[in-house]
């Protein structure tokens, strides 16, 4: 064989393998989370991957950006930076976020797939050890504004999940928090989904808004 015909047959190679690497999907096959967002529904445009907590999306150019994704694992995300606002623990592909209301609204997200049983649907299960039943004692999305003898929560979540309504679902929500009973609670909202005062996720339910726990 020639070596200008070597010359050529080992240029073409590299080109084939710089365009496999280049359409490649990310590699999924590793034991640590990892979140592929993509700017198009279906697994398709821009993407970016993503394998520990990511406070605000700004920081990869893809804030309000996600239309559908690859999850390795289990991952809270939520509409706004540093977690907040609504947010919702998912696993698995999701070809279209318009389905749950998400698309362009991801900010921030995080793998929590370390935190669980099957009660959480991947997530923390039941703490058997005190009366707060499923609720455990790192419910981070509690964000209450305090009065001289009560904290305000104007949106009661555990974990980016709602709570069911009722006298329990709020008593166990202040206590879980280190409060007094609850004082006051509305119930005429509704969710997909929410926690009930067992930790057990429940379906479709009314669920708690604008809940004033004591302080003592």
């Amino acid at each position: 064989m020639t070596k200008p015909m070597t010359k050529t047959l080992i240029c073409g190679a590299l080109a084939l393998t710089l365009a496999g690497v280049a359409g490649a999907q990310p590699y999924r096959g590793g034991r640590g989370p990892a979140a592929t967002l993509f700017e198009g529904p279906n697994f398709t445009g821009r993407s970016v991957t993503i394998s520990t907590d990511t406070p605000n999306l700004s920081s990869y150019s893809f804030n309000d950006r996600a239309h559908s994704l690859r999850l390795q694992g289990l991952w809270r995300l939520c509409e706004h930076s540093d977690f907040g606002g609504r947010c919702v623990e998912l696993q698995g592909d999701v070809p279209d976020l318009n389905t749950m209301g998400l698309a362009e609204r991801i900010s921030s997200l995080e793998p929590i797939g370390g935190r669980g049983g099957p009660d959480w649907g991947g997530g923390r299960g039941p703490d058997r050890g005190d009366d707060r039943g499923g609720w455990g004692r790192d419910n981070r999305d509690a964000r209450g504004v305090e009065g001289t003898n009560s904290v305000f929560f104007p949106r009661p979540t555990v974990r980016g999940v709602d709570v069911a309504a009722g006298s329990n679902g709020a008593n166990t929500f202040c206590r879980s928090q280190g409060l007094g009973g609850a004082v006051y609670f509305d119930s005429s909202a509704r969710a997909p989904r929410a926690i009930d005062p067992d930790g057990r996720m429940i379906g479709s339910s009314t669920v708690l808004r604008d809940l004033l726990c004591r302080r003592f």
